[in-house]
């Protein structure tokens, strides 16, 4: 069975694909940057937009004295012959403490993929966290930290993946060396910290970053 064709006239076409082009750069898309680059007022956009919003093409939602980040969707890539897009999420520069809402200057871009805010390399490698020796740096069981792979040892008061004497895992803590002996330490006061003579131990790579599961930690 045929589907219907999508009730777009030229110009509304015009502006979806806009908005598919700015995505594609790591732009933000707003009303006035599409006013901008098409060179139309932003009243004309704005109607655009609702019928976009409407028809299923693009996420716009428009609000009093706050700055509507635009979107295209699935749909509306599918429409242009663009393939869907993975999920993009903004990165904003500062937070304040008032009422809540996206300012466009303080949006600096959109990460689509790891290494987009994680400052990660080939041959790094995800772990996942289990035990709470970690809490005091916000490293919960269950998070995932990124491991960069290192031959060199550690500085001292680096966070770094470490084989132990007895453990057939390796363990997350601070490293620290004093001569012939090395030192790990938990940031948690629970846990003492584990020394070792330096032969004994192998470290397997540093920490780079950790990945939170979102999960409530109020209770902690």
């Amino acid at each position: 069975m045929n589907q219907p064709k999508p009730n777009l006239t030229p110009r509304q076409r015009d502006v979806l694909a806009e908005i598919a082009r700015l995505e594609g750069e790591g732009e933000t898309v707003t009303t006035a940057r599409l006013s901008a680059t098409l060179s139309m007022p932003r009243q004309n956009v704005r109607t655009y937009m609702m019928v976009l919003r409407d028809q299923g093409y693009a996420r716009y939602q428009a609000a009093e004295r706050h700055t509507a980040i635009i979107h295209i969707t699935d749909k509306g890539r599918a429409l242009l012959g663009k393939p869907p897009s993975t999920l993009s999420l903004p990165i904003v520069g500062e937070v304040a403490a008032g009422q809540p809402g996206y300012a466009e200057e303080r949006i600096e871009g959109y990460a689509t993929r790891l290494q987009d805010v994680l400052e990660i390399h080939e041959g790094d490698f995800l772990l996942r966290v289990r035990g709470e020796s970690m809490l005091g740096v916000g490293i919960y069981p269950g998070d995932l930290v990124v491991i960069r792979p290192m031959e060199e040892e550690p500085h001292s008061g680096e966070i770094a993946l470490v084989a132990v004497p007895g453990e057939d895992t390796a363990t997350l803590k601070r490293w620290h060396r004093d001569n012939g002996t090395v030192t790990l330490i938990s940031e948690n006061p629970s846990y003492e910290p584990l020394s070792f003579p330096a032969q004994n131990v192998q470290v397997q790579g540093c920490l780079v970053g950790h990945i939170g599961t979102g999960r409530a930690r109020h209770t902690r």
